[in-house]
């Protein structure tokens, strides 16, 4: 049987730490009020992840900031977990989402 606090130590648990598992495919994340309609429509699938409840912002669209990866990496590396959406030419809309954020690091 495992110990609610072993060594006085919390558990790493997917209560605390909703972002640390699978996502789930039967369950969606509710609306969010300060949601716009493009926000919202990726809002369900964040359940389970550490952006469900929190506000989310557009900080780079490549149509407004340009296609240049200095520009992209600019605006956001180094900033909390975030989701990357992409519309092919086709109008196929895919994407990612990520805990940590992005990181690069050139040399």
């Amino acid at each position: 049987k495992k110990e609610k606090e072993p060594m006085g130590m919390k558990r790493f648990g997917q209560e605390r730490f909703p972002e640390q598992y699978p996502a789930v495919l039967d369950e969606w994340a509710d609306p969010v009020e300060e949601d716009d309609a493009e926000m919202s429509s990726i809002r369900p699938l964040l359940k389970n992840t550490n952006l469900e409840t929190r506000k989310l912002r557009l900080i780079y669209d490549a149509n407004r900031d340009g296609w240049d990866p200095t520009v992209f990496h600019s605006k956001v590396d180094k900033q909390s977990g975030g989701v990357v959406l992409c519309t092919t030419r086709a109008g196929i809309k895919c994407g990612g989402y990520n805990p940590k954020g992005v990181r690069v690091y050139f040399l």
